[in-house]
């Protein structure tokens, strides 16, 4: 969410399972090596959060896409002698495995547009928001039910208020990808949150 592109809505909801919910089922050792894998996708998410307030221009939004898809297989491939059940590995994937996958030549298509929303006064309204309510609740992190139980209201509310305005700027099909990517990451990162409604 506090990223500069929407369609990174999912590395919000997999970054906040890593580091709150541990693996019960890999060896310390594998964890530590999902965990060195993750450090390029973590430090660009950083850095993304870091030019939030910073003037965004189209040409970015195609830009950033393709850094992330680009980072997502060299994740991928760094993991690739991981066999173990991994809760970090199984939220990348469902954040990124669509968008970087069967679902990158549509993704390519609407990146344009979305890069261009994100210059609109009414989404920015709507992310720092977001964004806000996120910073204020990392205080609940250590209540992992109420954390998560505040975070999905929050995704609720951002995906209400930016609803109409993807969907009136992009057209159905692009906010359809947008749902895609919320709904897998979300069957794996917070199960019991439910955005249909928002969603729909």
């Amino acid at each position: 969410m506090a990223a500069t592109s929407f369609w990174q809505l999912a590395v919000a909801l997999a970054m906040a399972v890593i580091g709150s919910r541990a693996s019960d089922t890999c060896p310390a050792k594998d964890e530590a090596a999902v965990s060195a894998c993750l450090q390029p996708m973590l430090a660009y998410a950083s850095e993304l959060q870091a030019q939030t307030g910073a003037m965004q221009f189209p040409v970015q939004g195609a830009n950033i896409f393709e850094h992330l898809c680009r980072l997502f297989k060299e994740f991928k491939d760094c993991v690739h002698d991981v066999h173990c059940h991994s809760l970090s590995i199984e939220a990348i994937d469902a954040s990124y495995g669509y968008m970087c996958g069967d679902g990158y030549q549509l993704f390519r298509h609407h990146v344009e547009c979305f890069a261009q929303v994100e210059t609109h006064q009414k989404y920015l309204n709507c992310k720092r928001a977001a964004t806000a309510a996120i910073t204020s609740l990392q205080v609940e992190k250590a209540n992992t039910n109420v954390y998560f139980a505040k975070l999905c209201s929050i995704m609720d509310q951002y995906l209400r208020c930016s609803h109409p305005i993807i969907n009136s700027s992009c057209g159905q099909e692009a906010w359809q990808l947008v749902t895609r990517v919320t709904e897998d990451s979300l069957r794996v990162t917070m199960p019991s949150c439910d955005l249909r409604p928002a969603l729909m």
